[in-house]
């Protein structure tokens, strides 16, 4: 019965720490490697598409050049909507015109809204592209500062390094128990 609950423990555990690690992959290394903006979503304009508390990992986009070759009709954008409030805003582009420069200019709207944004995104507002989003980690990221964030890493890490201490040691402790019953002997 205990080797039953051992094993039923230590598969517990890994499916936990499996989910932990993917969360931790897609959350925070994977958009590190990218060079992604992970943002938080706190208004319900972009539901169904993006519930409030959902995080979206979008790609910074600088310059006209390269805004025009990322963005189009349907891409989701965050962007400044004043240029002196650092308040982002994420929705959805609905029409792309150019500026007598020949920059491109956005029309956008959030899901939600019943009508297109008051004004019109030009490229020094843009900040970047949506590239992926994980539902609910908005909330526990929104939650918690940089500081505490490092040290749940830093945690999770220990917990990673500890469990697989514990299978290796367990491994250990088997093959000896298995060579000494070879043997003939006792381990126990």
């Amino acid at each position: 019965m205990t080797t039953t609950l051992r094993r039923l423990t230590t598969w517990l555990l890994a499916g936990v720490l499996v989910v932990l690690l993917l969360v931790l992959v897609v959350t925070v290394a994977y958009p590190r490697v990218r060079g992604y903006v992970p943002l938080t979503i706190l208004t319900g304009s972009m539901e169904p598409t993006y519930a409030p508390g959902t995080q979206v990992f979008v790609e910074p986009v600088e310059g006209a050049d390269e805004a025009q070759e990322r963005i189009g009709v349907g891409s989701i954008i965050t962007f400044m909507p004043y240029p002196d409030d650092p308040t982002l805003v994420t929705h959805r582009v609905v029409k792309v015109s150019h500026g007598t420069d020949g920059a491109p200019r956005y029309t956008t709207q959030g899901d939600a809204n019943s009508a297109p944004d008051e004004t019109r995104v030009g490229t020094q507002q843009l900040r970047g592209v949506v590239r992926y989003d994980v539902p609910w980690v908005g909330h526990v990221a929104s939650s918690i500062g940089a500081q505490r964030k490092a040290e749940l890493g830093k945690g999770l890490a220990v917990l990673l390094f500890g469990y697989a201490a514990w299978n290796v040691a367990g491994a250990v402790r088997d093959r000896r128990r298995q060579s000494t019953q070879e043997m003939g002997v006792d381990a126990d």
